[in-house]
Parts: structure tokens; C-alpha cells; sequence
């Protein structure tokens, strides 16, 4: 297990040797991209030879270890904490404070939980384990496609630490860190955006106090991971605007910073100095976290275009004679991080994106059946109901009769099929304290109010660059809401254009007037974020930190049922694994056709059995066309959901034996 330190040591290792003009948050961001892509690169290349393995990734690991210290050392780059230390000011001081327990609370909560989401059960941490069977990051046999087809970046992750720490002991701690980075990634894009060091440590605040990046930070799904990536292309992008706008003499240099460069913004705590001019790496640094970002999750496609544009697209065609070769490199390099997961679902769909439903059969389809005004109209009020939810029943029923009205308006069905998830139904929204539907309805009025004020200061000539930045992340909800379906777990995919839309908190550093001084003003805002922050933290549905069900008090096994409490099958998955531990089997078939949450019973058999491996059975879609996860024939099936299923018992009539398992059913070859 203590293999596991090899990440947290790159890292550091790549932060302290990072090039970096704008102190210790560049040098983050920067260290942050290199060590994803170190972790792709990795992955990829261990894949390639079968390798991925302990042995082969403590190698790989412990010589991109030595090759970050030997850089660092060799230009003596100063410590990464020079230059931490902030002003002493109330509003400053609250939120670190603020941040750092929000930080502690969720890194206790990912610690002492293992991965226990449904959608970790069914695909994040499956499609980890059949990898390190087979040693490789190809495609396998499985009934449920989302296990091979979608963006593997955050499992690439989980992957790394899986192989290092024997187990899945670490996996939760890539969405915590991602959330740490989201948090200096957004005070980051806030200084380049403008804002002084108390309006950058208010975003900080804004994105840390997110009731649904709270629950997600300690779990094990991907949307913190694919915002981190996003966040720090915005900066990027933003820090090339800056050189690109030098150039152009939009940003004067005086001749006391002729053969340096200046510092914006510095004399405010602003983002700092730059390099006066937009170089190569600079390029592959946004193109790179554009990338990572696409590696991780399909919503990026969505989300990421706009205020990349938003950001570059002016100066970048002002100078397009000096920026387009620049441009295309970061195309290039953002494709290239992503070229073999495209290949490989070319191969087995024809599209690189993959099918476009979970099973392959249009049956769950995410995009919509059909396009118009009309259906994104009913998306957007959905999802946006859906971060109102608040603790009163009637303005929960006020929200929902306000979009049942506005439907009826539109001449829609409120449940239409063509853009609503199959099996799903349109109800009032609630106060949930779980990652997939958490509303983040306080942090999306002030938004809202903040959007008012950049466009009236717009029209005024004022602020146009954050107003037209807040009018980028509007066009991203736009294309979300008019691209996919609606469905009750949608939510936290928004998460992304919450922490992009941090930066734009900082405008809160403004509010006051004659008769109110702004500091009172920022002191509530930032005391009453944090209240809001305090049931998340403590009272996570699925890994609460207090009560009878803490993670502190409930055993680890018993923990990977606690996001499965509705299917009322956890005693199915201990006798299951009961009864697997008990035959001489090594290779144990899985049929998940009926049920696809595999990972608890996974997991419980290799704690008596940590040789056991695994193969899917019964597949009978496309995917079969590929060699199992490991060579050897199963010699015992555990059937998910099929008591009662005697067609698809029928399928194993090779083993005589059935054990009753609860809802499932363990097949045994005969005596």
C-alpha cells in the first residue's frame, strides 16, 4: 500500500519543478496538467505491452518521480509555497479558513469510505478491475457498454492508485483532489479576470461551498475531475489572451518593464506577471487541459467551447497570423490526448464518441429524439428547477407548478419521451444532500444576480470581457439542455459549469453602498455560503461523517450498499460471495444482464480471495467480438437478478448446481 505515496510525491515533484510567471497557483495548475497527462501517457504505454501492473507501474511512476525532482534541481526552482502568504484581511482569512475545513471534511469522508455510488458499481470501478485482470485498457466482453466506451480518464486515475495500493483504499481521493484544484483553479481565473485578492478568495469560497461538489468530492464519479481540466484550460486560454493583447498594445508596456514583463494587476493581489510572448508551450499547456477535460467526460463537448471562444477568439484573430499556428498546436495536442480512446470505439461502433446509449440499442438513448426551441426551453426549466430544491414543501411544489404551467404554455408534455430519460418522471424538486441531484440553488441566485449586474455594466461599456465570459457559460447550459435529455440524475452534470462560473463571484468584492459598507456585505455572503455548506459536509446521504451510518462507525463492506439501499439486495451480494468463496473456482463469471451493479460482489470476494478474477458471460452484443479480460474458462457463475429468470438460466446448463443467492443465483458445475 505504500506504493500509493508514488502519486502524491510526483506531484509535489512536478509542482516544485514547474515553469511558472504567476506563483504558486500557475505553478498548481501547470503541475496539475503534467500530472494527468503523466497519468495517460502511463497508462497508455503500459497497455500497450500488457504491463499494467503493480511491478511495471511502480517503475513507471517512481522514474516520472526522479525526472520531476531532476528537473526541479536542475533549474532550482524556489519552494511552491513561496508566495502563499495572503494579506491579512477578514474576508481573505474566512475563506481559506472556510475551504481548508470543507477540504479536511471531505478528505475524512473519502478516506474512510470506499467507492460506493451506483454508478461506480456499475461502471467506474468494474471496468478498473477487468483492466488490471487483462493488464491492459482494451476492450472486453460486456452486456453493459458504458463499462468500455465512455472517457476513462477519472478511472485511469482510479486505475494507477487501484494497481499501486492493492485495492480500492485510495480510488474516492482523485475527485477530492480535483475539487481542491477547482478552488484554486477558480481564484486563479478570477485574478486574470480582474479581480482583486479579496474577490479571488470569495470565488474560492463560491466554488468550495458548491452542495454538490461537496458530496461528489468524496465519492468516486468523474464530474470534479472533467471541471478541474475545464477550469484550468479557462485559465490558460485567459493567460494567452493576455500575451496575445501585449502584443497588440492593448496592454501597454512602459519602458521600466522593457525585457520584462509586466505584472497586471499585482499592487491588487491580481494574477500576476506573464510572459510577454504567447509561446509554444504555452499552447500545449491549454490544449492539453482542452484534452484531459474531453478524456474525462463527454459534457466537456458541451460545456468548453464557449469560453474558451469567449476568452481567445478575439485577440486570437486580431493576431491570427501569430496565434493560428500556436492554435492549431493546441487542437492538435487536445486530440492527441484523446486519439486511442477514439480508435478504439471507432472499432466498435464506427463512431469515436461510441454509441450513443448505454446498452448500444438506443433503448437508454442520452441525446434527444428530436431538436427545437421548444424541447431545450423544457430542459432548461427542468434542470434549472432542479437546483431550486430547498427544505420548504411548498416552494418545491411552487417550482413545480411553475414549470407544469410553462409546459402547458408551450403546447409539451412535461414528460415527453423524445427528451426525457426512458423510465423517468418530472417531479418537484427537493432539498437532497446526494451528489447526483444536490441543488446548488443559493450559489445559482448569485450568479444570476452577478450575470445582471456584467450585462448592465455591458450595455454601458463596462466589464465586457467578464459579461461576455457569463454569456459563454450561459450558451453552454443552452446546448446541454438542448443536446441531451432530462433525467433526475442529470444534475450533478452541471457541477462543471458551476465552478466555471466562480470566477464570476468575485464580483461580489463590489457590492455596497453609501449606507453599507461592501465588507459587510462580502461577510455575510461568505458567512451564509458556508452555512449552507455544513449539511453537505456532515450529512452526505451515501457517506455521511455523523450519525449511526458514518463512515467512522459502519464496516467498509457494508458501505458499498449504501447508495443501493432501494434494491434491497445486500444480503443477495454476501451470500453470492458466500458461495463463491466457498468453491475451489478461480475464474467466476459474471451476467450482469439483468442487474449491472457488479462491483460489490467484486469486491467482497476478493477479500477472501484476492486471486479471484473475473470474466462477463452471456453477452450477446457487439463487444463479444473481444477476447475476455483473462484466457482461462469460468468454472462458476454468479447470474445478478435471476431467480426466476429461467431463460437466462438456461443459458448455463454446463452447471448443474444452482445456490440460491437472495435475488441471484450461483451456478456450480456438477460433482
Amino acid at each position: 500500500m505504500a506504493f500509493i505515496l508514488l502519486l502524491p510525491a510526483t506531484f509535489a515533484a512536478l509542482w516544485w519543478a514547474a515553469a511558472a510567471a504567476d506563483g504558486w497557483r500557475d505553478r498548481f495548475l501547470r503541475a496539475a496538467v503534467a500530472f494527468g497527462l503523466t497519468v495517460v501517457l502511463a497508462t497508455e504505454m503500459l497497455s500497450a505491452f500488457g504491463l499494467l501492473r503493480r511491478g511495471p507501474m511502480v517503475a513507471v511512476w517512481s522514474v516520472a518521480l526522479l525526472a520531476a525532482l531532476a528537473r526541479g534541481w536542475r533549474t532550482r526552482r524556489p519552494a511552491p509555497w513561496r508566495g502563499m502568504r495572503p494579506r491579512v484581511d477578514a474576508i481573505i482569512l474566512l475563506a481559506i479558513v472556510g475551504c481548508l475545513a470543507i477540504v479536511i471534511a471531505t478528505g475524512v469522508t473519502a478516506a474512510y469510505s470506499p467507492p460506493n455510488s451506483t454508478d461506480a458499481m456499475a461502471y467506474h470501478m468494474p471496468r478498473v478491475v477487468y483492466w488490471a485482470e487483462q493488464g491492459s485498457v482494451r476492450f472486453f466482453p460486456t452486456p453493459y457498454l458504458t463499462q468500455i466506451m465512455l472517457q476513462p480518464m477519472a478511472e485511469y486515475w482510479m486505475l494507477d492508485g487501484y494497481l499501486l495500493a492493492g485495492g480500492d483504499w485510495f480510488v474516492n481521493f482523485g475527485q477530492w483532489f480535483a475539487a481542491l484544484g477547482c478552488m484554486i483553479g477558480a481564484s486563479a481565473v478570477a485574478g486574470l479576470l480582474g479581480a482583486r485578492a479579496r474577490g479571488q478568495a470569495i470565488a474560492a469560497l463560491f466554488c468550495a461551498t458548491l452542495p454538490a461538489g461537496i458530496l461528489a468530492a468524496s465519492g468516486a464519479k468523474n464530474d470534479y475531475v472533467m471541471a478541474m481540466w475545464a477550469v484550468a484550460a479557462v485559465y490558460f486560454a485567459l493567460q494567452w489572451r493576455e500575451n496575445l493583447e501585449r502584443l497588440t498594445g492593448e496592454i501597454r508596456i512602459g519602458p521600466e518593464n522593457r525585457g520584462a514583463c509586466p505584472t497586471k494587476g499585482a499592487q491588487e493581489g491580481g494574477a500576476g506577471a506573464f510572459a510577454c510572448q504567447p509561446s509554444l508551450i504555452d499552447a500545449l499547456f491549454l490544449g492539453a487541459a482542452v484534452g484531459l477535460a474531453l478524456f474525462t467526460k463527454a459534457t466537456a463537448y458541451l460545456f468548453l467551447p464557449w469560453p474558451i471562444a469567449a476568452v481567445l477568439l478575439p485577440a486570437v484573430w486580431r493576431q491570427r497570423r501569430r496565434a493560428a499556428p500556436l492554435a492549431i498546436a493546441a487542437l492538435v495536442c487536445a486530440l492527441a490526448v484523446n486519439l486511442p480512446h477514439y480508435w478504439r470505439n471507432w472499432d466498435l461502433s464506427g463512431s469515436v464518441m461510441g454509441f450513443d446509449s448505454a446498452q448500444g440499442d438506443g433503448l437508454f438513448r442520452w441525446r434527444n429524439e428530436t431538436y427545437g426551441w421548444k424541447q431545450t426551453v423544457s430542459n432548461m426549466l427542468r434542470h434549472a428547477a432542479e437546483q431550486l430544491g430547498g427544505r420548504s414543501s411548498r416552494w418545491n411544489q411552487g417550482v413545480y407548478g411553475f414549470v407544469l404551467a410553462a409546459h402547458r404554455d408551450l403546447g409539451i408534455d412535461v414528460n415527453d419521451p423524445a427528451t426525457t430519460t426512458r423510465w423517468s418522471v418530472y417531479e418537484a424538486p427537493r432539498n437532497a444532500n446526494h451528489e447526483t441531484n444536490a441543488p446548488n440553488r443559493w450559489h445559482l441566485l448569485l450568479l444570476a444576480v452577478v450575470a445582471c449586474i456584467l450585462a448592465w455594466r455591458a450595455l454601458r461599456a463596462r466589464d465586457r470581457r467578464r459579461a461576455v465570459y457569463a454569456l459563454a457559460l450561459v450558451c453552454g447550459f443552452v446546448v446541454f439542455c438542448a443536446y441531451l435529455k432530462w433525467a433526475p440524475f442529470v444534475a450533478r452534470y452541471q457541477l462543471p459549469l458551476f465552478v466555471l462560473g466562480a470566477p464570476l463571484a468575485a464580483v461580489v468584492e463590489e457590492f455596497g453602498w453609501r449606507w453599507l459598507r461592501p465588507l459587510w456585505i462580502q461577510l455575510a455572503i461568505c458567512l451564509f455560503l458556508l452555512s449552507g455548506a455544513r449539511l453537505p459536509a456532515i450529512e452526505n446521504w451515501v457517506r455521511p461523517l455523523r450519525g449511526p451510518r458514518s463512515v467512522l462507525r459502519v464496516s467498509r463492506d457494508n458501505q458499498y450498499f449504501a447508495d443501493m439501499t432501494h434494491w434491497e439486495n445486500r444480503a443477495s451480494y454476501f451470500a453470492a460471495a458466500s458461495a463463491l468463496e466457498g468453491s475451489a473456482c478461480r475464474t467466476i463469471g459474471i451476467d450482469i444482464h439483468n442487474l449491472q451493479l457488479e462491483y460489490p460482489l467484486q469486491a467482497l470476494v476478493r477479500e477472501a480471495r484476492p486471486d479471484a478474477q473475473f470474466v462477463h458471460t452471456g453477452v450477446d452484443n457487439v463487444s463479444r467480438r473481444y477476447a475476455p479480460s483473462v484466457a482461462a474458462v469460468a468454472c462458476a457463475i454468479a447470474c445478478l437478478d435471476c431467480l426466476g429468470d429461467d431463460a437466462r438460466l438456461n443459458l448455463y446448463r454446463a452447471f448443474p448446481t444452482r445456490v440460491i443467492a437472495g435475488k441471484f443465483v450461483v451456478l456450480l458445475p456438477g460433482q
